[in-house]
């Protein structure tokens, strides 16, 4: 999913924000390709293999990134105990997420998994006890509408794996709270290394305990499987590397709602490949999600005030 993860001590060095909406839209597009390379992986790859390579994947990509950057502090970090709930959350989204793709068109997952923001609004007062503005609440219930033209509950096309990708909505609003916090303490790429490593190492406890079923899988799994997971976790950690890009050239503010793009490049590979269009009322409903969690970022923008720092 396209979204801005923790936030980059970046300065924003340049006034170069076309590159940075350039940038962005081909972050959502790549983002949309690693989905769409899940999908068409589907149950030939276990999921806790599928998890295994992506996270060890990013492990070693960013840990190289920091040795380039010339900082060595790959494991200092100001918090622990943050790092790990951040970990667990994103390994947690990305089950959800890789779960959800098995089982739901890609349109419908991905457009599920984006009411991220309007579930942020809701633990902010249910949780953390904000005040929160009733045009934020009118928001949330036109996403809660947009769900359920998704959705359709009761309909033929109903299944309950939805629960699969508001699941990875969920996490993911739980880990930028984690990720905002952190933000404050630890650099961006230090922070991206750690949850990969972390995942990573939780990935290989839960292999090794699941080995006498997992390695008889493994064995079955043909060459082109291998090489479709590959090309995902590079999806992945190239989108993550372009968002750091996107977000020294141009404002979080500007960055965010084009988020919503991989939505598009979700139904265009959904097209392409598995010669699924959504239906007409599915369209709305995705157009109604996109349009209120946009309302809900930039009604949080306007609210907050102008920061030099970016989410990652």
């Amino acid at each position: 999913m396209a979204t801005l993860e923790g936030k980059a001590q970046y300065r924003i060095d340049t006034d170069n924000t076309a590159a940075g909406i350039a940038i962005m839209i081909l972050t959502t597009a790549t983002f949309a390709a690693s989905d769409s390379t899940v999908k068409l992986i589907g149950t030939a790859v276990p999921l806790l293999a599928l998890l295994w390579v992506r996270y060890l994947f990013q492990m070693i990509v960013m840990g190289a990134w920091q040795i380039r950057r010339r900082a060595f502090g790959l494991f200092r970090t100001g918090s622990v105990k943050l790092q790990i709930v951040r970990a667990v959350l994103l390994l947690t989204n990305s089950a959800c997420t890789f779960a959800g793709l098995r089982h739901l068109p890609l349109p419908v997952s991905t457009s599920l998994a984006m009411l991220a923001p309007l579930i942020s609004t809701l633990l902010a007062a249910l949780v953390l006890k904000d005040d929160v503005p009733r045009s934020k609440w009118a928001l949330v219930a036109i996403g809660f509408v947009g769900m359920l033209l998704v959705v359709r509950p009761g309909g033929s096309s109903f299944s309950w794996t939805v629960i699969y990708p508001i699941g990875a909505a969920t996490t993911f609003a739980c880990f930028q709270v984690v990720s905002s916090h952190l933000s404050r303490v630890d650099d961006a790429i230090t922070t991206n290394f750690l949850t990969a490593l972390v995942a990573t190492l939780m990935l290989c406890v839960l292999v090794w305990m699941d080995q006498a079923e997992m390695l008889p899988a493994l064995a079955q799994v043909r060459f082109e499987s291998w090489l479709l997971v590959v090309f995902m976790a590079t999806m992945a950690t190239t989108g993550h590397g372009l968002m750091l890009q996107a977000l020294k050239r141009a404002p979080l503010s500007v960055l965010t709602p084009l988020g919503y793009g991989q939505l598009a490049f979700a139904a265009l590979f959904s097209w392409l490949l598995f010669g699924q269009v959504p239906d007409f009322w599915m369209a709305i409903g995705m157009c109604v999600i996109a349009a209120s969690g946009i309302g809900t970022v930039l009604l949080h923008g306007r609210k907050a005030a102008p920061a030099v720092s970016a989410d990652v």
